[in-house]
């Protein structure tokens, strides 16, 4: 994968984004209630390609160093970088939009498991009701307002028009 400029701007403007949601709304977006509104962004991650799971996977590290359980959740950044790449790759291998909620509901599944069990190891909490409260915060986040904002930006065609022009740029050189 060649990383172009305009790639690595929106990884930035991306993790940014992500990050600076997850710090101003630190108390929906850490806790064992959580409602990350970051999260959202997951939903746009299959129009943004790669770009989109790197910049995802960066907002995520930069978010969980201000975790307030400390450094034990940049772990989290794992299975978030796989279930962001989960999320753009079955996208593009089917072209399905009713993929995005199904991959979004596994991604919130998967964090439910590691943020809640980490959660529930460091509050002392129950485990299983811990991971599902963090499951279906994410499930909020990523489904119910993430799925419209997918389909508000796939209309619009921006990023489509960003990333044809990457290609077209490529094929120049």
């Amino acid at each position: 994968m060649k990383i172009q400029s305009k790639d690595t701007t929106l990884i930035g403007l991306y993790a940014a984004l992500y990050a600076a949601l997850v710090v101003v709304l630190g108390g929906f977006s850490y806790g064992p209630i959580q409602v990350r509104i970051a999260d959202s962004l997951l939903a746009v991650v299959p129009l943004l390609g790669l770009p989109g799971v790197l910049g995802h996977t960066l907002g995520v590290f930069i978010a969980n160093m201000f975790s307030t359980v400390g450094l034990i959740d940049l772990l989290n950044t794992i299975p978030s970088f796989a279930m962001s790449f989960v999320v753009y790759y079955v996208y593009k291998r089917t072209q399905n939009d009713y993929t995005v909620i199904g991959t979004c509901v596994a991604y919130s599944v998967v964090l439910g498991v590691t943020v809640g069990w980490m959660l529930s190891y460091v509050y002392s909490l129950p485990l299983l009701l811990t991971m599902a409260y963090v499951a279906v915060g994410n499930t909020i986040a990523s489904v119910l307002i993430g799925w419209p904002l997918f389909k508000v930006l796939k209309k619009t065609g921006v990023f489509q028009k960003w990333r044809t022009s990457n290609k077209n740029q490529e094929a120049k050189v």
